[in-house]
């Protein structure tokens, strides 16, 4: 009976996914996709020196070459990812680590891992499963990961999601490496397109985001605005009006209106950061499955009203710093599967654009550098699509040295590694969605002088959020301050903001 079985389920996957064959050829020679029979294509990656056979019918994807080649049909999902580890990781590390984010995440369960050669060469598989999403018929919920080691720098693995219990052999019968060769094509160039903003919004986004030659600066000072007179002495001090200012919400939380009404009334725009997490049986939790299965759309709904009766610009930044593993909704945590980030954040934004909001600009916000620092948690992974993004954030902070393992770093050691890549990517307006300085390691006063000095040579950068508080160590039994990035203590500190915010008025 089994074996009957499986070939009923083999004739499922063949009449589900040997049709519509399409072909890449680089012109460059860098990656191939070629017939190799009735059933199978081989595509060849040439500069990464590997060459798979996968059933043929599923389309192939190469926006990020650089990270991944995916392949897809209706019901399955094979991506083929390439590492090459930096000094703090190696092959060991990688097959060690990578699925611990699933193994202390209840809603996903490991049910198999195993070695298995593919003609000589080994590959270690771990077969992973969720439950089925309510409302999505074709949910892929059966999962699986086929690491191929090169060397302890390097290697190659193949992820696999499916709506249906994977037969990987079938699926996948032959893997390979081979010597490398040639360059790896560029990567997709993303942009955005043209929104229907209200005036007020397409103002705002005109004169802050597009058209401004000098930066401008927010704050996100942690008192405001319900103590609305500490930011106004702020100001005071510093000589300069904030036109943004950073406010945190989550689903635990409801929309603040008398909070937001006030920051309205003073004319100010606020960078409304959302997380998908709420406060169940008394813990922090992450409810990216939930909000597809529609069970937070009363939330969702009474949140596109609020916004609606708002009627005033808001930079919306969801799910930011995704591809660190400290937050709840990154992939390492939810099965190593970047498409439910995707998909989370299309459904809200589709909510909300069904419900009539216009006042939302959609600022998408990676953290600077991924951790763990693997190909499944890149941040291109992460990217939702054209249409659903406006403003490409950027995140560094220098955290000072209070911590093992930390340094003080200049603003450009913070910002140079990663604007310039996000520079040649991406044609969005950008914006620092927070930054700041901490106190120990170096002179924060100097540090915050060579910011202004230097911030303009990012001419995509339009607007830089600098974040006034405090970090602390949770690991003393008493309150001990463990980063402190405030710039309201420290007199010179101020003073070298003060001078530095004259020249951006």
């Amino acid at each position: 009976m089994r074996l009957k079985k499986t070939f009923i389920l083999i004739a499922v996957f063949v009449m589900a996914f040997s049709f519509n064959t399409s072909y890449a050829d680089a012109a460059d020679g860098s990656t191939v996709l070629s017939a190799y029979s009735s059933v199978y294509n081989k595509y060849t990656n040439n500069p990464y020196g590997y060459e798979i056979t996968l059933l043929n019918g599923l389309s192939l994807d190469e926006d990020i070459a650089s990270v991944k080649s995916r392949f897809e049909s209706e019901n399955l999902v094979v991506e083929v990812m390439h590492d090459y580890f930096d000094n703090f990781n190696s092959s060991s590390t990688y097959l060690n680590y990578s699925n611990k984010g699933i193994m202390k995440n209840p809603e996903f369960k490991i049910t198999a891992e195993y070695n298995h050669s593919f003609g000589g060469l080994t590959g270690k598989i771990t077969l992973y499963e969720r439950k089925k999403i309510e409302n999505i018929s074709d949910d892929r919920n059966y999962y699986a990961t086929i690491t191929f080691v090169r060397s302890a720098k390097e290697a190659v693995t193949v992820f696999m999601k499916s709506s249906q219990p994977l037969y990987i052999e079938y699926i996948m019968p032959s893997f390979r490496f081979m010597e490398k060769s040639g360059t790896m094509k560029e990567d997709k160039v993303f942009e955005p397109v043209d929104k229907n903003f209200d005036a007020l919004t397409q103002k705002f986004y005109e004169d802050y985001l597009l058209n401004n030659e000098k930066v401008n600066f927010g704050i996100f000072e942690p008192t405001y605005p319900l103590y609305a007179y500490r930011l106004a002495q702020i100001e005071q001090k510093l000589d300069y009006n904030f036109p943004v200012v950073l406010l945190y919400n989550s689903f635990s939380l409801p929309f603040k209106t008398d909070y937001m009404n006030k920051i309205k009334e003073q004319g100010k725009v606020v960078e409304y950061t959302l997380y998908t997490t709420d406060i169940i049986n008394g813990t922090e939790q992450d409810i990216t499955l939930e909000i597809l299965e529609g069970k937070y759309d009363s939330y969702l709904n009474s949140l596109a009203d609020s916004f609606n009766e708002y009627d005033f610009p808001v930079l919306f930044r969801l799910n930011n710093e995704m591809n660190g593993e400290w937050v709840l909704y990154s992939s390492h945590r939810i099965g190593k599967d970047t498409d439910l980030f995707i998909e989370c954040w299309r459904y809200i934004y589709d909510l909300f654009r069904d419900k009539g909001v216009d006042n939302l600009i959609f600022v998408w916000n990676p953290n600077e550098k991924s951790f763990p620092n693997f190909a499944y948690n890149n941040y291109l992974c992460y990217y939702p699509g054209n249409e659903y993004v406006d403003v490409v954030g950027l995140t560094a902070y220098n955290t000072g040295n209070y911590y093992r393992g930390e340094v003080w770093r200049s603003f450009s050691e913070a910002y140079d590694h990663f604007y310039y890549d996000y520079a040649k990517r991406f044609k969005h307006p950008m914006m620092i969605t927070e930054f700041s300085c901490a106190s120990s390691g170096g002179n924060k006063s100097l540090w915050h002088q060579d910011m202004f000095s230097i911030i303009e040579k990012y001419d995509r950068i339009k607007i830089a959020v600098l974040w006034n508080g405090q970090d602390y160590d949770t690991s003393k039994p008493e309150r001990t301050v463990s980063r402190n990035y405030r710039i309201d203590i420290e007199e010179e500190v101020m003073e070298a903001v003060r001078r530095g915010l004259q020249n951006y008025k």
